[in-house]
């Protein structure tokens, strides 16, 4: 009786022991060489690089995959020129300014005569003196044109100031991207919503390569520009996240816009038919802030328009829809 016992502790408690002592070993093995986790390794070996560098990679990368495709594309598709009757064509690029449109001025003051010379001074001033940025009734107006030499080639970076600017006026019509391909039309005609977005980026990271046409490139890539629509809304909505942004909607209200904008946050405004655009496709604004001559906008298709404060009542009556944006990460 005592060896059956015997044997049957043997064979109950022997596996038990066997297995304790294994998994210990393992335990034990595991403390003097850890194993590396690939998904550690990973992360370890890309703490030299920043979310800012990643995302500046990223960029270039899709703008070299562009470039792969746009010598086929040039040969085996005509783009067409847009004119002011086309839908895309944002007609606002053209000079034409809030006067121009039906029902009365909404803004509190017009610019006379005397001050429309005293910002085209300035702008000569800028172009000749390579400031690095222009005051207006104190609004800092911060602009690249024509800073940057142009050897007749595009130019896709930005210049210390606009990076450095709290929020960086982009223009469409910079002579440095102007005619670089965006949809069916160019920087100039249509790519308000990719030089909004790229003036909110700029601001508000230590993002270096998001100039306009690099974001307009992210976009047409990405299929965020629709043809014969133009930029779709989602640009914003989607494409926030991959620059370290978020994006919320924000309510057709004024205390609701200046909330966003305490909060540090840019806005970027759809805007209809109005003071801002005479185009049926719309046109996109960016606010940054306000004050209590009203609130302040750049305009990505007009330096005038730039520099005046605007009160509540426009954006009220002609936003389509309202996005802030604010750091993510």
């Amino acid at each position: 009786m005592k060896n059956k016992t015997k044997y049957i502790l043997i064979f109950a408690v022997l596996p038990v022991a066997l297995v304790t002592v294994f998994f210990l070993s393992l335990y034990l093995d595991e403390k003097r060489h850890p194993q590396v986790d690939e998904t550690a390794e990973a992360t370890s070996g890309d703490a030299y690089e920043s979310e800012e560098d990643r995302i500046n990679a990223m960029l270039l990368a899709e703008y070299q995959k562009s470039q792969s495709t746009r010598d086929y594309s040039l040969e085996t598709t005509e783009a067409p020129t847009l004119s002011v009757g086309d839908a895309e064509y944002d007609d606002m690029i053209d000079g034409t300014d809030a006067s121009d449109v039906a029902g009365g001025d909404y803004y509190d003051e017009e610019l006379s005569a005397e001050d429309e010379a005293f910002i085209a001074s300035l702008e000569e001033e800028s172009r000749k003196n390579n400031l690095n940025a222009i005051n207006y009734n104190g609004i800092s107006i911060v602009t690249g044109m024509n800073q940057v030499p142009l050897n007749g080639e595009y130019v896709l970076g930005l210049t210390d100031a606009e990076l450095n600017a709290p929020h960086p006026l982009f223009l469409q019509y910079d002579p440095r991207w102007a005619t670089y391909p965006y949809g069916l039309g160019t920087m100039a005609s249509s790519a308000c919503g990719p030089t909004c977005f790229s003036m909110v980026i700029t601001g508000l990271t230590n993002i270096s390569n998001a100039s306009p046409p690099m974001i307009a490139t992210y976009s047409m890539n990405r299929g965020f520009y629709v043809p014969n629509q133009g930029t779709a809304h989602t640009l914003f909505t989607s494409g926030a996240a991959d620059f370290g942004l978020y994006c919320t909607k924000v309510a057709y209200t004024e205390a609701d816009m200046k909330a966003h904008i305490d909060a540090g946050e840019m806005l970027i405004l759809a805007m209809h038919y109005g003071h801002f655009t005479h185009s049926a496709a719309g046109h996109f604004i960016m606010v940054y802030g306000y004050n209590q001559n009203g609130f302040m906008v750049n305009d990505p298709a007009s330096y005038e328009r730039s520099t005046q404060y605007w009160p509540f009542a426009v954006f009220g009556g002609e936003a389509d829809n309202i996005y802030g944006f604010g750091v993510g990460y």
